[in-house]
């Protein structure tokens, strides 16, 4: 995949020079979890360099429940001071997150202390280089994103439980221009294991529910040792009449050598995660792929109106099919 003029560099571990735009945004994300017990989490922090402050925290969620108020562990902040970078490549956020570079672009130290019941320390190791969002895709395309999926170990103290992490999981970075409203539906999709990363985005229908077809139009695929971009493909997704958020996902891929993936993906738990004008359901998910089993999650981001929307055709449509 020839993504030169798009390369990550070691300097964009580090913050980045603000444009003038007020709505310039530096974000840093790592998800892991923990398969056996359904725990998803995610560590996040959005830098406003020109509006000031830092925003951001730590979700933990799993199969007992999926409001704020009823998942393990939420935190959110919205504007805290900026982040400090205490040493050659590591930063330090205001929201308990620290991010350490052990090998640019490629191996992390991640770390996250809410000062009373959460301690997280773990490792992230790159099975891929970070690939570009060509510029111009949604949902960023006017900002630098990259996607990276990594093999993530050591674990949680949560209420005085340490629970173990070993995974394969997705991060990403991104700078550039971010407004609170005017966001339109995404599809995040993604799966990872030692021999494969599966990454697609899709923008629904602004009034889609039901298992109405979505149209791949960016992402990647790890396989064989290689990483090309996807060209093709469509997924169907699945949606409780009632909730609805998602209870399945069909997917089929190709890249552009050529390559096929086909498979299946069940939920295995999901967060509720509010924004100002949007909100993102996000599900861990359990995936068949090609006959194997991989994990990934799947990001739903709406429109809070449209949401509503959504889950009233939803419901119409169920009702109307018995």
């Amino acid at each position: 995949m020839d993504d030169d003029q798009d390369r990550f560099i070691p300097a964009d571990d580090g913050l980045h020079t603000s444009s003038t735009d007020y709505y310039e945004t530096e974000t840093f994300w790592f998800s892991f979890f923990v398969p056996d017990r359904a725990i998803g989490a995610w560590l996040y922090a959005a830098v406003k360099h020109n509006a000031g402050g830092t925003g951001g925290g730590c979700w933990i969620w799993d199969a007992a429940g999926s409001a704020p108020w009823d998942i393990p562990f939420y935190e959110q902040f919205g504007h805290l001071k900026a982040p400090r970078q205490t040493s050659s490549g590591r930063l330090e956020f205001p929201t308990g997150l620290t991010v350490e570079v052990r090998e640019p672009a490629l191996s992390y130290r991640l770390g996250y202390d809410d000062r009373n019941r959460c301690r997280i320390e773990l490792r992230f190791d790159a099975l891929e280089p970070p690939v570009p969002l060509r510029r111009g895709a949604p949902p960023y395309p006017k900002a630098a994103h990259y996607d990276q999926t990594g093999h993530v170990t050591g674990h949680l103290l949560l209420d005085g439980e340490r629970i173990d992490v070993d995974c394969y999981a997705m991060r990403d970075r991104s700078w550039g221009r971010r407004t609170e409203r005017g966001y339109r539906r995404v599809g995040y999709t993604w799966a990872a294991s030692p021999d494969l990363s599966l990454l697609t985005y899709t923008s629904p229908e602004a009034r889609a529910g039901g298992v109405i077809p979505e149209n791949v139009h960016s992402g990647y695929l790890r396989r064989d040792g290689r990483v090309a971009r996807i060209v093709g493909g469509h997924r169907t997704v699945h949606r409780d009449p009632k909730h609805g958020w998602i209870t399945g996902i069909d997917l089929e891929v190709v890249d552009d050598d050529g390559r096929a993936l086909a498979g299946r993906a069940e939920p295995a738990s999901r967060m509720i995660l509010p924004g100002a004008t949007t909100l993102c359901v996000n599900t861990s998910l359990v995936w068949n792929l090609d006959g194997r089993t991989v994990y990934g999650e799947d990001q739903d981001v709406c429109p809070i109106h449209e949401w509503q929307y959504l889950r009233s055709a939803t419901r119409s449509r169920s009702g109307s099919a018995g």
